[in-house]
């Protein structure tokens, strides 16, 4: 029950870190083009910013679904597919630190409400999550018997 329950807020999790690409790519967009009004820009680097943004927006996106996938994995006994949203864990959580501190915005706290919550319910999962045959944890020794 508990490692349905886990798994559940890892997915979660995920569908957050998706969705946010579509509060950034055409939420986030609208203080884009507020923050551009108001600088002359070459056309090269004004279409260069949007690719950008819109590149960040899709690499939300894919960041979401894999760690979908991997919470889908893990559930099916490969508990090594816990290494994908554990390292976008990591990522959110040192970004969304290093950006609250360099900004001293509260919005950065959404990256690490979401990176802390992606470490740990990708450590606790891996433990609660019985080891495939073959796999280092599943081989017992004679001694522990």
């Amino acid at each position: 029950m508990f490692r349905k329950l886990v798994a559940s807020a890892l997915a979660l999790t995920g569908a957050l870190i998706g969705l946010g690409a579509f509060g950034h790519s055409f939420g986030g967009r609208k203080t884009l083009d507020a923050g551009l009004a108001h600088v002359v820009l070459d056309a090269h680097t004004d279409k260069l910013i949007y690719l950008v943004w819109y590149f960040c927006g899709g690499c939300m996106l894919v960041l979401g679904v894999l760690v979908l996938w991997s919470v889908w994995r893990s559930t099916r006994g490969h508990p090594g597919a816990l290494f994908v949203p554990a390292l976008i864990g990591a990522f959110y959580l040192v970004a969304g630190v290093l950006s609250l501190a360099y900004m001293r915005e509260p919005f950065w706290s959404v990256f690490v409400i979401l990176g802390g919550a992606a470490l740990v319910c990708s450590a606790a999962l891996g433990a609660m999550l019985p080891r495939l045959p073959g796999s280092a944890r599943a081989v017992q020794r004679p001694d522990s018997a």
